[in-house]
């Protein structure tokens, strides 16, 4: 089996990017104005009151979390992709390893299935963003 990560042609700016890019998007997606309201409920988090304990610290690990995946689909890309090759890559790693781990855990830990939807969705779009912006743009 040959595997190449291409770590050396990985363009940090827009890797970059593509990060703010999910982010964002999860912004919106667990927003009230989305899906913040049955997730929050779903997962036991008040509707009321502070919405993030540690927001400075919890907002720099996840940019940190999400950076580190931007970087990885970057490497697995490769320099010759294309934008649609890159959200096909995004949404199939997604699909495949992010939902399906999600999945196990929540079940497990009998969470309400909405959540698996909700993370796993989330997951998907933002992975395939992601991918396509690298794609289009390295």
């Amino acid at each position: 089996m040959e595997f190449t990560i291409h770590f050396a042609t990985i363009n940090l700016l827009v890797v970059f990017g593509a990060t703010v890019a999910a982010l964002l998007l999860g912004g919106f997606w667990y927003s009230p104005a989305f899906l913040g309201k049955p997730w929050r409920r779903a997962s036991g988090i008040p509707v009321t009151g502070d919405q993030i304990p540690n927001p400075v610290g919890t907002f720099t690990a996840g940019f940190f979390f999400q950076l580190l995946a931007a970087s990885m689909l970057a490497g697995l890309m490769g320099p010759t992709a294309t934008g649609i090759e890159g959200l096909q890559l995004g949404m199939l790693l997604a699909f495949s390893f992010v939902m399906t781990a999600l999945a196990i855990v929540n079940l497990f830990e009998r969470r309400p299935r909405i959540l698996i939807a909700i993370h796993s969705c989330y997951n998907i779009v933002s992975f395939g963003l992601m991918g396509f912006i690298i794609g289009q743009w390295s």
